[in-house]
């Protein structure tokens, strides 16, 4: 709120525009009221002389003397000042004139007898406004420009104080965080709109902070209760496949550990999410090698039957600044969908430019799918998840800072992940 375009900003624009507005026409109306004044002297002069003139012509057939050395009659054009005759354009014309040198005319035309007859005063030595015009435009000029500091700083002062309260809400509500959203803010701020705007946003954080405690409620009950039948049903399954079986009893036991598996997974990220703590939690030094082993082994029998070759390249001594739980689970995602789409080839999980990546010979991601990788739902038609995963993973990653990227084509897939917050270290 600190632009050209804040609230406070316009508020100063619109005091200093009526400001200088009204300065200037009362400058206006100040030199024009004393030229009308002025004006209006000489023009009671010449009527009191006009009116002179006529009695005396009336009483004596003879214009009397003018009562001012400045004043004279004349009874035809031709008798005028030459620069006052070149205006008078041969018509009988009254008012004000300009003259050479500084000479400044007031005509005034009355009638003596038959002819007419005219009055002429040079005003020169007598003009009091126009030789301290000046003085008059400076004095005003200085008093349009004190109205308009003064001005300035009451409407500085005023719009500090009307948009003070609207500052300090913007603020409580940029400040904000998705867990610790403000509430019970707005008997802080005055009755008026401000005070009404920040009652309905007082009411807003109300219901979105119950609307994410509800979430977060949920999800984090949710994946307690599922980890434990999941739990089971991993455990049997390994029990089963421990026993002799006929090979298509073998492959759907097969297809129930991986979807135990990719469930337990998706379970973990969505518990890392709604735990709080992991937003609060630091980042640690986290060695990858044996995070990458972990990975390995817990996704191992999805490779079972497949001629498939794993190749760890990762140094013993690589570590990251990382938060470990968080990059576990991203890690065990990208692992189980390396080794659940591979059919024979290669897998590498190796370290490139300061990040881990996980390359497989798999068949590639469909260009269809692509571009919506990352979006909830997305999934290949040989999935057998809900296209949940990478959705997941990437929020996870946001959460933590760290970065997924993925780069497909016929000849694989390559998933990267990239730390945001710290470094990888080791050969």
């Amino acid at each position: 709120m600190k632009g050209a375009h804040s609230l406070r900003a316009r508020m100063m624009a619109a005091f200093a525009l009526f400001a200088l507005a009204t300065a200037l026409c009362f400058s206006l109306f100040s030199v024009l009221f004393v030229y009308s004044v002025e004006d209006s002297f000489f023009d009671k002069l010449l009527r009191q002389e006009a009116a002179r003139q006529e009695h005396s012509w009336r009483a004596s057939g003879m214009p009397a003397a003018p009562l001012h050395d400045n004043i004279a009659v004349h009874r035809s054009l031709d008798t005028f000042p030459a620069d006052l005759a070149r205006q008078m354009a041969g018509a009988a014309r009254k008012g004000e004139f300009f003259g050479d040198q500084g000479r400044h005319y007031h005509v005034r035309t009355l009638v003596l007898g038959d002819a007419p007859a005219y009055l002429v005063a040079e005003v020169s030595r007598d003009l009091v406004v126009r030789p301290r015009m000046p003085f008059i435009l400076g004095f005003l000029g200085v008093s349009t420009l004190a109205i308009l500091a003064v001005t300035l700083a009451v409407g500085y002062w005023l719009a500090r104080r009307a948009t003070a309260p609207l500052t300090r809400l913007a603020l409580l509500v940029s400040q904000a965080q998705p867990g610790q959203l403000p509430q019970r803010f707005a008997h802080d701020f005055p009755d008026n709109e401000i005070g009404a705007l920040a009652r309905k946003l007082d009411e807003a954080m109300a219901r979105i902070a119950a609307f994410i405690e509800r979430e977060q409620h949920f999800t984090r009950d949710a994946s307690h209760e599922l980890r434990t039948p999941l739990a089971v049903i991993e455990g049997a399954a390994q029990l089963l496949a421990q026993q002799p079986m006929p090979a298509q009893a073998g492959a759907q036991l097969q297809r129930v550990r991986s979807a135990a598996a990719q469930m337990a997974q998706t379970v973990a990220t969505l518990l890392s999410l709604a735990r709080e703590e992991l937003d609060a939690s630091l980042p640690e030094p986290v060695a990858l090698l044996p995070l990458v082993e972990d990975a390995v082994v817990q996704f191992a029998h999805l490779l079972d039957g497949k001629e498939v070759e794993v190749s760890v390249e990762v140094a013993p001594d690589a570590v990251v600044e990382s938060h470990r739980a968080a990059l576990a689970i991203l890690l065990s995602n990208l692992v189980g969908n390396a080794f659940g789409h591979t059919r024979q080839g290669l897998i590498r999980i190796y370290m490139e430019g300061g990040s881990l990546v996980v390359s497989d010979s798999g068949p590639g991601i469909a260009p269809v799918l692509r571009e919506r990788l990352f979006e909830a739902g997305a999934k290949g038609e040989a999935s057998a998840g809900f296209g949940l995963g990478l959705s997941i993973a990437r929020r996870l990653g946001e959460r933590v800072g760290i970065a997924i990227a993925i780069d497909s084509g016929a000849d694989g897939t390559r998933a990267r992940l990239s730390w945001h917050c710290g470094t990888a270290g080791g050969a």
